[in-house]
């Protein structure tokens, strides 16, 4: 299995060269990064390169979803946008080597109807997973709760579904962030039981609050039983806020089969 950590959420507070290095020691073989343009390709590509690691995926350059900005892959008048956006992404994927491209939905304009902004977004994931695929590069969606970020559109599982079934490219795949479900009152472990071969990375933060796995409330044994069950062949990590450092101990370790469970520095 595929372990990642974020570099923000989790090791933010290190300067931002020495995360890479400090995901190597504490065993992690992929980072996940969305958003690093204000790194050239080519650097950010020499920084995984020194320290053998891969990137998850990455986010096609997006409105700012947080502020409540309408979204490219939402609003019809901002297609030129979106379409940009997926050629910016390509390019630098291809420079760091990584397979997987996300689509962030974000949020809909307040003169963009819900069954407007749905049909765009759909639209625009046919033609985005379209060029990538030509590219060799796959796409992925995350939903994520719209009670912690206010707006954001695509923010159910059940949702995500609908939106690749109507968008009618099955390739594209989801991120299942456990964090994010349990807000929603959906089941991650009952969503990977059904709906498994449509999960290509997992996020793992406990809930409520976000921290670190064994904070709270969710059952990360049943998890991973069901990960064995359903043969899941995807990616999981860690992206949680913190509430002690890692470095005394990465929660999960064996789970994720780690080579380094804690103590590294």
């Amino acid at each position: 299995m595929l372990a990642s950590i974020h570099l923000t959420y989790v090791l933010g507070t290190l300067p931002f060269e020495q995360r890479f290095a400090a995901a190597r020691k504490l065993g992690f073989q992929a980072v996940e990064f969305p958003f690093p343009y204000s790194v050239p390709a080519r650097d950010y590509a020499q920084l995984l390169a020194d320290h053998g690691l891969s990137q998850i995926s990455i986010g096609a350059p997006a409105a700012d979803y947080k502020a409540g900005m309408p979204a490219y892959s939402l609003t019809p008048t901002l297609k030129p946008q979106f379409d940009q956006s997926i050629s910016t992404v390509i390019d630098y994927a291809k420079v760091i080597g990584c397979s997987r491209v996300h689509v962030f939905a974000g949020s809909r304009a307040p003169d963009v109807s819900e069954e407007l902004a749905f049909e765009t977004y759909c639209q625009n994931l046919a033609e985005a997973h379209d060029r990538l695929e030509a590219e060799g590069l796959g796409l992925v969606v995350e939903p994520v709760n719209s009670s912690d970020f206010s707006g954001y559109f695509l923010d159910r599982l059940d949702l995500a579904l609908r939106a690749i079934a109507r968008a009618e490219r099955p390739g594209i795949k989801i991120i299942l962030d456990v964090y994010h479900a349990h807000v929603n009152g959906e089941d991650p472990v009952t969503f990977l039981r059904d709906h498994g071969k449509s999960v290509a990375h997992i996020q793992l933060a406990d809930y409520p609050g976000r921290h670190e796995p064994g904070t709270g409330k969710v059952d990360f044994d049943l998890v991973f039983q069901t990960l064995r069950d359903v043969k899941y062949g995807g990616s999981v990590g860690l992206e949680y806020v913190p509430t002690r450092s890692i470095f005394d101990g990465v929660p999960l370790a064996a789970e994720l089969g780690l080579s380094v469970a804690s103590g590294a520095s």
